[in-house]
């Protein structure tokens, strides 16, 4: 096995602040839980956002709380970065964003608003490009490097 490189100080400082950016935009954009509960009148687990929105959801969308007892569903934890709801007794954890992604059915229709990431249309270009050798270059792309300096 090939011995690993310590890592330098300056490296760790870059990882660092690399991840600390990557967590704060996570945090700006994804779904975080305040409060969650279970309404035994509606049989919904109630998640409340950082937002202000609210969602609830029934147990049996969620593998592992479908034979649940309204105590076992009332004892949902949340997350500390609030990303996440786990159930310790049931051994059942689910990601927020996977839970919203579920609960909207966002896979489903958000391409016909947001443009499809695939069609046959894409598929069929892509081949005719990968045919011809793959994508053209840019052609108006202007060196940033200044004269008299080699940008290798």
């Amino acid at each position: 096995m090939a011995k690993r490189k310590p890592t330098t100080d300056a490296e760790f400082a870059r990882q660092n602040e690399q991840a600390t950016r990557a967590a704060r935009e996570a945090d700006r954009i994804e779904p975080r839980a305040v409060a969650v509960g279970y309404d035994r009148d509606q049989a919904l687990i109630l998640v409340h956002l950082r937002s202000g929105v609210a969602f609830g959801f029934p147990p049996e969308r969620l593998p592992g709380l479908e034979n649940a007892t309204p105590e076992q569903l009332a004892n949902a934890r949340i997350s500390p970065s609030g990303d996440g709801l786990r159930w310790d007794e049931l051994d059942v954890h689910a990601s927020l964003s996977g839970l919203v992604l579920d609960a909207l059915r966002l896979r489903e229709w958000a391409p016909r608003i947001m443009g499809r990431i695939r069609s046959e249309a894409k598929a069929k270009a892509a081949r005719e490009n990968g045919l011809k050798g793959g994508r053209p270059r840019s052609r108006g792309k202007r060196s940033t490097t200044p004269k008299g300096v080699s940008d290798k």
